[in-house]
């Protein structure tokens, strides 16, 4: 089974503990996220139901990109984090080589996006390597095993 790649956007102003929440190993989407267009899934549910061993992508909205995480674990929906926030547990498995925003294509796996948790479609995956995983990671789909 691939594993799939998302966009997780954690806030887009004034969201000064994204950094502790890396450091913490914790992702959260709030349970009301709704839908991407016409989406019959929430992005919320996308969130619950992504596979443990899928990788993210930690984004800010479009102020800056972090990580690469994986995650280790199920969406936890009575977190005490705060109230209406489902967590996630996730391993760290790269950090952003740049800070700088991203302006390529609009994509809903983009963080030039108004969305929250988002797949990168398989068949775009080429332009994702090309778009966040070469520049911002100095990486490669190959180094997934996906190639």
């Amino acid at each position: 089974m691939k594993p799939k790649f998302w966009k997780l956007s954690q806030g887009d102003k004034n969201f000064k503990d994204i950094i502790e929440s890396i450091n913490d190993g914790l992702v959260y989407v709030h349970k009301n996220t709704r839908s991407k267009g016409i989406s019959v899934q929430s992005q919320a549910d996308d969130f619950v139901n992504a596979s443990i061993g899928d990788y993210f992508y930690l984004t800010h909205g479009n102020n800056g990109i972090y990580c690469i995480g994986q995650f280790s674990g199920p969406a936890n929906i009575f977190s005490k984090y705060r109230e209406g926030w489902m967590v996630r547990k996730f391993d760290f498995i790269f950090a952003s080589l740049t800070n700088r925003k991203y302006s390529g294509v609009q994509k809903w796996w983009a963080p030039n996006d108004n969305s929250t948790f988002t797949c990168v479609p398989s068949n775009e995956m080429t332009l994702f390597e090309k778009e966040i995983l070469k520049p911002f990671f100095g990486i490669s789909l190959e180094q997934f095993g996906l190639s």
